[in-house]
């Protein structure tokens, strides 16, 4: 798995496919809960439909960043 800017464009790569967030900005959004409609697939060379493939993606690149997300937007919330 790795990581690489092309031409402005950050692109993340596995040995079976690529892909790229749908708008650059959303690498520095700090309280973004990274969904599929967030994931553009470059390059798909799995088995996997894109639905499936996207779901992947997640649990594999984002699912503990958006875990910390989702309870600190939660803690902001309670005290408001």
């Amino acid at each position: 798995m790795k990581v690489e800017k092309i031409d402005d464009q950050i692109v993340y790569t596995d040995k079976d496919y690529a892909f790229t967030l749908t708008d650059e900005k959303f690498h520095r959004y700090a309280t973004l809960v990274i969904r599929p409609i967030h994931i553009n697939i470059v390059d798909n060379k799995t088995e996997l439909t894109e639905t499936n493939l996207k779901n992947k993606i997640i649990q594999d690149w984002f699912a503990e960043e958006n875990d910390s997300v989702r309870e600190s937007n939660n803690k902001k919330r309670r005290k408001q």
